[in-house]
This record gives structure tokens, sequence and C-alpha cells, in this order.
């Protein structure tokens, strides 16, 4: 079980300069460092039905990238490190687009990238605070991020963030299409929930 510890303010800087906790999860939400303390049983086993459905949306992008004529960006996963300087904000992401554009941006080779992706994908666990996943929604379009997805694992959903609109929810047989921002990527909602099917027990 999770448990989150008090909140302190702290620059980006500051953010970068600590100590790695492999007991805790951390991230910086507008100069808000956010700290979730896990159980011990928790810091090795994680939630294999987010697990699946984060490779399976990463194996979709990273499809479409490879029929591209030209590669238009790369697609990351396994919370990717990512920073939004102008926001003082650091945190992990599910699966994220970032456009070849933006990489080579990046004059570091350190482990985290520097700016908003295309596409942001946020994966709901049982542990996630609605206020948070809303505060890294607003973070992400504010950045600069054009489309940002919210998978709910148990509904079995899609919500739809994108500026200046209201958000959209999709489902089963729904398409998720994202003209011009991925051109001719199309999927079926369902097709993010398959893999919790393919095999009893999952």
């Amino acid at each position: 079980m999770s448990t989150v510890t008090p909140r302190r303010t702290m620059t980006l800087e500051e953010f970068r300069d600590l100590p790695e906790d492999e007991t805790a999860d951390r991230m910086l939400l507008r100069g808000v460092v956010v700290e979730t303390v896990r159980e011990e049983c928790d810091v090795t086993r994680r939630n294999r039905r987010h697990a699946l459905i984060e490779a399976e949306i990463a194996r979709q992008i990273g499809n479409w990238i490879k029929q591209q004529p030209e590669i238009p960006g790369l697609v990351f996963s396994g919370e990717v490190g990512c920073e939004f300087p102008e926001q003082e904000t650091s945190f992990g992401i599910d699966v994220a687009f970032f456009s070849k554009e933006r990489l080579q941006e990046q004059v570091t080779d350190g482990p985290y990238i520097s700016g908003a992706p295309l596409l942001a994908v946020e994966i709901l666990s049982p542990s996630d605070v609605q206020k948070e996943i809303q505060r890294k929604t607003d973070i992400y379009l504010e950045a600069g991020t054009q489309v940002v997805w919210v998978v709910d694992p148990h509904f079995r959903t899609v919500t739809v963030f994108k500026r200046e609109t209201s958000p959209s929810m999709f489902s089963g047989n729904d398409q998720l299409l994202t003209e011009p921002l991925l051109p001719g990527f199309e999927v079926t909602v369902s097709t993010f929930f398959d893999c919790l099917d393919a095999v009893p027990g999952v």
C-alpha cells in the first residue's frame, strides 16, 4: 500500500539534485514535491495490468512510426522522465510521443527529456489521486502538448484532452483519431485492453 508524504516546495534544479530513493516515487508539480512512499513489497512488484496496457499503447504508436516515410519522432514508455522548465515541473510519463525536433533540441545526454511531448498518455492506477492527474493534464497542455490520453483500465475508457476544447471519452469500438498530430494513425479503443483478456488470470 502507498502513502503520500507531506509536500514541500523546490526548484527544478534542486529537484534534479535529490538522491535516488528506491522506496518512493517523486514528482515536481509547479515547484511542489509530491512524494509517494511505497511499501517494501511495492518496490519490485508493479501493476501488471498497467504494464500490459502501457506496452500495447507504445507498440501501436511504434508501428505507426515505422510506417512513415521519414521518422517523425520517437515513442517512449516506462515512466520516461520529462522536465517542463517554465512550470518548475518534472515527472515520469507512462507513454509519450516526442517529435524529432523536440529530441534534437536536447542539449545534454542526461536521463530526462526537456520540453513537452506532442502526445502524453497517463494510465490510471489505484493509487493515483484524481487531483494530481488533473494538474498533470493542465501542465501538459500549458507546456504545448497537443493531446493527452487518460486511460482507465478498470472502465476500459480513454479520455482525450486538447487545448480549448472539452474532454471527450471513448470506449469499446470507438476510434481514436489523431489527425493532424499523427497523420493516418487510428486505433479502436478496445485494442488497448484486449491484452487483458488474452491470458486467463491477468
